[in-house]
């Protein structure tokens, strides 16, 4: 046995997500196997992110981009149907008033 060994040349084989990362199996979110055409510009911007030390597989920082555009846009819609809404409009007006 060596008394130093050069860790500089050590690689390391990624199996996956470390399991603290993965997703817990009651959040409804199961994973579903999809054939999809993304121009190469966008494959190689998250396969470089990818590439850095510690980060996510490119495949699920696209999940991550695909939802946070999912969740703002349900945030859009929200706060639209609720500026049109005059009871709601009516009654934080009261709220505010109050305050």
């Amino acid at each position: 046995m060596r008394k130093e060994y050069d860790l500089k040349s050590l690689s390391v084989k990624r199996r996956g997500l470390p399991a603290t990362l993965k997703a817990k199996k009651d959040t409804g979110h199961a994973k579903v196997r999809v054939t999809i055409a993304l121009d190469s510009d966008v494959i190689e911007h998250f396969r470089k992110a990818a590439a850095r030390r510690g980060a996510l597989p490119y495949q699920t920082q696209i999940n991550r981009a695909l939802r946070e555009v999912i969740e703002q846009s349900s945030t859009e819609h929200l706060k639209s149907a609720l500026l049109k809404d005059k009871s709601f409009i009516r009654s934080l007006a009261r709220e505010i008033a109050d305050a």
